[in-house]
């Protein structure tokens, strides 16, 4: 990681006949020296004529979010306060929201790195600049929906094909798995293709923290895009309940792994788009309401789904040749998540289900009881991965428990000595089963 002199947000273009937009970055060190980095996204099936569709006021208004969205990969590993915009100016309120969301979503990553983000982050603004309005831009009753090929976005589907809704999916570089899954729901997908700039060099421990970055902003700007292109009036994601849940606090900071996925990020984007895009597109979890248990309750609900789905983040790394030779669903059995997925699928379905499922009985192996013990949040923080609040976690392995599969195993002597008999759990199943609105 190299402390920028400065660093610019350049230009951005757009290929309409084949749906190819670029974005550049710029980077000032401090010998004067300066690197310009371009960005790219590809986007499928987008008919040449679809762009002129678009109001200008509109599309600009995209463009630019996404210029400073993609930015937040290079100034990552070029952090600079001095910020640059060429070709247009942020309003007071514009900056504010960029400053937010540049500290809160990137809070897992000072903490890895360790590094001192107070008074970093400040984006330009011009006060004199009026604030630009949201055009008005009817779209048809029509939702995108977010595909991440586990377990959410599948009970999201169901529910909208319950509900009646017509909906697409939308996917970052699909794998196997999500066209196995799309095919099984009966739903198109469209794809969209980042190319980073190759010629960015990520220092070694910049690559640990690779999953630090939020995600979920990038895919809602870039679905927002899609939505003025092809025809969508809202833009759904699986998000639940325990992504408002931090994981620890960081130099003044809550550090939250799920950030990009909280009711915080999603109001704070919803917001923007409608005040500075356009008002005829909405962005919504449809899972909010739910726990991470409650979800799993309802998904195993849909059989079909338990051997294809992939909810372990480690999956998406192989290449498309390698995931045609791993056994799917593919869960690599080491991570939080997929500690935490196991107990709360060993909550309701049969022993043998669950195991056959992830590959390996999770519970009888010594070596997870200690993330084990940081998921029941008896020890040490919450991990920073995609797992559930502790109550969740207590309340699976008391399930588990009271059907006696696993009575003998580590993870359940555990659980019994920390957790006896007289433990109230019935309480816990009146907040983890509580549906908030």
């Amino acid at each position: 990681m190299s402390h920028a002199s400065s660093f610019t947000f350049g230009a951005y273009h757009v290929d309409t006949l084949t749906s190819t937009l670029s974005f550049t970055y710029t980077v000032t060190l401090a010998s004067g020296k300066k690197r310009t980095y371009t960005d790219r996204l590809f986007l499928k099936n987008i008919p040449p004529d679809a762009w002129a569709k678009v109001p200008q006021e509109v599309l600009e208004s995209t463009l630019q979010a996404l210029l400073i969205m993609l930015g937040i990969n290079y100034w990552a590993v070029y952090p600079s306060r001095t910020l640059h915009i060429e070709g247009f100016s942020l309003t007071r309120e514009q900056a504010k929201f960029w400053n937010t969301l540049y500290l809160n979503g990137m809070g897992e990553y000072f903490y890895h790195m360790q590094m001192d983000f107070r008074g970093l982050i400040d984006f330009p603004y011009n006060d004199s600049l009026q604030a630009p309005l949201a055009t008005s831009f009817p779209r048809p009753a029509k939702a995108l929906l977010l595909h991440g090929a586990g377990k959410d976005s599948v009970l999201s589907a169901e529910m909208l094909k319950a509900s009646g809704v017509p909906f697409d999916f939308f996917a970052f570089s699909p794998s196997l798995a999500h066209e196995r899954i799309a095919a099984v729901v009966g739903a198109d997908t469209i794809s969209v293709t980042r190319a980073r700039d190759w010629r960015l060099t990520y220092p070694a421990a910049l690559h640990r923290v690779s999953a630090a970055y939020p995600s979920v902003s990038t895919f809602t700007f870039v679905a927002t895009l899609l939505a003025e292109l092809l025809g969508y009036d809202s833009i759904v994601f699986s998000n639940e309940r325990s992504a408002d849940s931090g994981n620890l606090t960081f130099k003044g900071l809550e550090v939250n792994h799920q950030w990009c996925k909280s009711s915080e990020a999603e109001k704070l984007i919803n917001d923007y788009i409608q005040k500075f895009i356009t008002p005829d597109i909405k962005t919504y979890s449809l899972l909010r309401k739910f726990s991470e248990l409650e979800i799993v309750r309802q998904f195993i609900q849909y059989p079909q789904y338990l051997t294809i789905v992939t909810s372990c983040n480690c999956y998406f790394w192989f290449s498309r040749l390698e995931q045609r030779f791993l056994r799917t669903p593919y869960w690599c059995r080491e991570c939080p998540k997929c500690v935490f997925l196991f107990a709360c699928f060993a909550a309701f379905l049969p022993k043998n289900t669950v195991v056959s499922m992830f590959g390996a009985d999770m519970y009888a192996q010594q070596k997870h009881l200690p993330m084990i013990k940081r998921i029941l949040g008896i020890e040490g923080f919450k991990p920073l991965d995609c797992v559930g609040e502790p109550e969740e976690m207590i309340l699976a392995m008391h399930y588990a428990q009271q059907k006696g599969e696993y009575a003998s195993e580590p993870a359940l002597r555990l659980f019994e000595k920390e957790f006896p008999e007289d433990y109230d759990f019935g309480a816990l199943e009146k907040k983890v089963f509580a549906v908030t609105e």
